[in-house]
């Protein structure tokens, strides 16, 4: 009788659908090193798309001085527990905290994009990755003196093709009035504030014309067409023009979202892109239970992102002790408060002069073990 001493190997489908693609990113990201096969599997856009991503919900929170600009923190939160209904993140200390600030612009893919000293960054929150966006040159643009140069980015991704795409967009206002003398394309608000969405390879972000009008502006990947979309009206000679509006994806649509009413009224207004074509809106308004009228009453809050499963995140205007955020199950009405612990006590107790802004974002993508090989699949939109 004789006995084999070989061994049986795994058919490399088999690792792939049914061991690697069960590990957390942060355990592959380990086993790169294993062979260059490996490696090159892992970066594969096809692993990728085949990675079961572990629900491992995130909260990302940026604090800077603008006083002292090089003051800035950066904090990943994780539920206190697994529960669904969690009410509580906290900074997690096994995870790292990634050396960026200022505004994000937005969650793409589990990718966060966002601005820090007026340059556009992405971050892999999976694999600590943080690479700099090359920024196309604006020398071109004169700026006459008492002129400001702002330059406002949007990306976008095309998932057919794979490819990551950018819009800069520049304007010169005057410093004392505000007033835009020049524009490339169209005219922004709010100074890098505000980050687009991106759906079906289409980028949709909201843009400011004739001084006073807000326009819904659309950019197609694909064949680089912009179309500007007037927002909706109230009524007759009234359209949505508030200063808090904000641009969402609400079951892969592009809604616009109003919080004007919600502090005195308990009232979220949204208003539904239906059909870009056509350019047809609809809209409704959504009213919280007499219940949770206290969550609101009180405090002003902004919109900023939604998860997939549609729930929508508001965040206090100031950075309020102890610090909290709030979240919106709009199909069940439900309104709750996240806290938010683990921020250290110097940002709450900052000297006078201190200027202290915050951004939050929440992210459900937050295993994604591709290496961001960004440069050879991004390019800049004919837009900018």
């Amino acid at each position: 009788m004789c006995l084999s001493t070989e061994t049986a190997e795994l058919p490399m489908h088999v690792v792939t659908d049914e061991i690697l693609t069960r590990l957390p990113a942060k355990s592959l990201m380990r086993f790169k090193c294993v062979s260059k096969l490996w490696l090159s599997l892992i970066r594969s856009r096809y692993f990728s798309n085949r990675f079961s991503k572990v629900p491992s919900p995130r909260l990302y929170m940026c604090l800077w001085d603008q006083a002292t600009i090089g003051d800035n923190e950066t904090y990943t939160l994780a539920p206190l527990d697994t529960r669904p209904s969690t009410s509580t993140f906290v900074v997690d200390d096994n995870l790292p905290d990634p050396a960026i600030g200022g505004y994000i612009l937005q969650n793409l893919g589990g990718f966060m994009i966002y601005v820090y000293r007026r340059e556009p960054h992405i971050y892999n929150p999976a694999t600590g990755q943080l690479i700099g966006i090359p920024l196309r040159s604006s020398d071109h643009i004169v700026v006459p003196p008492g002129g400001e140069k702002v330059v406002t980015y949007y990306f976008g991704y095309d998932p057919l093709s794979h490819k990551y795409k950018a819009v800069s967009l520049i304007s010169v206002f005057l410093e004392e009035t505000k007033q835009v003398i020049s524009s490339v394309n169209y005219i922004f608000s709010q100074k890098n504030k505000l980050g687009g969405i991106s759906i079906d390879a289409i980028i949709y972000y909201l843009a400011l014309v004739d001084r006073d009008r807000f326009v819904v502006v659309s950019f197609d990947i694909r064949s680089e067409e912009f179309n500007m979309i007037q927002v909706p009206k109230l009524h007759e000679d009234a359209p949505v023009d508030t200063p808090d509006l904000t641009l969402l994806e609400l079951g892969g649509k592009a809604t616009l979202c109003d919080p004007t009413n919600l502090r005195d009224k308990g009232v979220l207004a949204l208003w539904t892109l239906e059909d870009v074509g056509s350019k047809k809106w609809s809209s409704k308004s959504l009213v919280l239970k007499p219940s949770q009228l206290p969550l609101v009453d009180s405090i002003t809050f902004r919109v900023k992102g939604t998860t997939q499963n549609g729930k929508v995140f508001l965040i206090p205007k100031d950075f309020l002790s102890p610090f909290h955020i709030l979240s919106y199950d709009m199909q069940n009405n439900d309104m709750r408060k996240i806290e938010i612990k683990g921020i250290p006590d110097v940002w709450f107790n900052m000297y006078e002069e201190a200027d202290l802004h915050f951004d939050v974002m929440f992210m459900d993508q937050s295993e994604s073990p591709i290496y961001i090989d960004f440069l050879s699949c991004f390019d800049w939109g004919d837009g900018d």
